[in-house]
């Protein structure tokens, strides 16, 4: 998913909206399995609990009702059997939305003028999304999946296919024209599907015997969508099988998209690349930012020097994590962002921005 279309994905761009009030973010990891899962409730109404102590330092408590009667409601709600690795809560005057993540985070309460909405970023950006194409010649299936498990499957755009244009009439099958034409159509009727249901920006891993496999791949109109197979016969497979050995080509492309962006960093010249915080913060609130790349866990506090800012302490800071706030304000702006694993950019200091100019 590139960044532009990102800031319009309706749930990021709410988020992003700017707020007359305060907003609380609650952030922790989560568990599918009981009974772990049912100490994520008890760990979610502490969390709640420090946000509202911290909403009541600074407010009365008439002014922030709604916020608090909001929160409660969330809490109240919570299911912790639908569960995945990672929960992030949104709570303002205008807000009350929870968003399952793929992945853990880093448990905290974030008080504020504006969200804390990196991780949401992370998970809309595709960091771990990809698509499973379960193909055969019966008929083709379309599954979600995040990391090594299953979201769900698609029923929409045409799927699940059934292979329609499959025959064993003699006069189709007799010569390898017939074959051919039969299979063509087949996976034309596929591939157009799977560009309608992943997007122009999807990225689709392709399981099913070589041969089709091959053939539906040299017929792809959007080839690049497609970022591998898992050969072999699966006509009575189990797909969450399927769906761990994909998740490992995948997880092999990620690395690839990563290490080319770190290799398009390298190659930029010192005067299109900054990386000390003032800088980036003034250039991205100029629209200047081409690309930003951030450290995934990257977090620095920082108060206001005159026109830009500086790092800080915790208990001095103005800003409670300025990379949250350069993040969004760089989608904001049109720009792209980069979120890389944590170490990839230790020679920038977790942190470097591409100009457009």
């Amino acid at each position: 998913m590139s960044t532009t279309t990102l800031f319009r994905d309706p749930l990021v761009q709410h988020l992003l909206e700017p707020r007359t009030g305060p907003c609380i973010t609650l952030l922790m990891t989560t568990h599918r399995t009981m009974p772990e899962a049912r100490q994520d409730i008890l760990r979610l109404k502490e969390l709640a609990k420090e946000a509202e102590a911290r909403l009541l330092a600074h407010h009365v408590p008439r002014a922030v009702a709604t916020i608090l009667e909001r929160l409660h409601a969330q809490v109240a709600a919570y299911d912790a059997t639908r569960a995945t690795a990672g929960s992030a809560i949104f709570i303002s005057s205008d807000t009350n939305e929870l968003v399952r993540l793929p992945f853990p985070v880093a448990t905290r309460v974030v008080v504020g003028t504006s969200f804390s909405t990196r991780e949401v970023v992370r998970a809309r950006m595709g960091d771990v999304d990809h698509h499973l194409l379960v193909l055969n010649t019966k008929g083709a299936h379309l599954y979600a999946a995040q990391s090594d498990h299953l979201v769900g499957e698609m029923r929409a755009h045409g799927f699940p296919i059934e292979n329609r244009h499959y025959t064993t009439d003699a006069l189709m099958t007799s010569t390898a024209k017939g074959q051919e034409n039969q299979l063509r159509a087949y996976h034309h009727q596929v591939d157009m599907a799977v560009r309608a249901a992943v997007g122009p920006h999807g990225r689709v891993v392709v399981a099913g015997a070589h041969e089709q496999c091959a053939h539906l791949l040299h017929g792809a109109q959007e080839r690049a969508l497609y970022i591998g197979e898992v050969p072999g016969n699966l006509e009575h497979g189990k797909v969450e099988a399927i769906a761990a050995k994909a998740w490992e080509v995948a997880y092999a492309d990620q690395k690839r998209r990563q290490l080319a962006d770190l290799d398009l960093l390298s190659r930029a010249p010192d005067t299109m690349r900054v990386t000390a915080l003032g800088d980036v913060w003034d250039l991205v609130h100029e629209g200047r930012g081409r690309t930003l790349f951030v450290e995934r866990d990257l977090r620095i506090p920082a108060k206001r020097a005159g026109t830009t800012i500086v790092e800080a302490k915790a208990d001095a800071a103005d800003i409670a994590d300025a990379v949250d706030d350069i993040i969004e304000e760089q989608l904001r702006k049109g720009g792209d962002v980069r979120i890389l694993p944590n170490g990839l950019l230790a020679e920038h200091h977790g942190m470097a921005l591409m100009l457009r100019y």
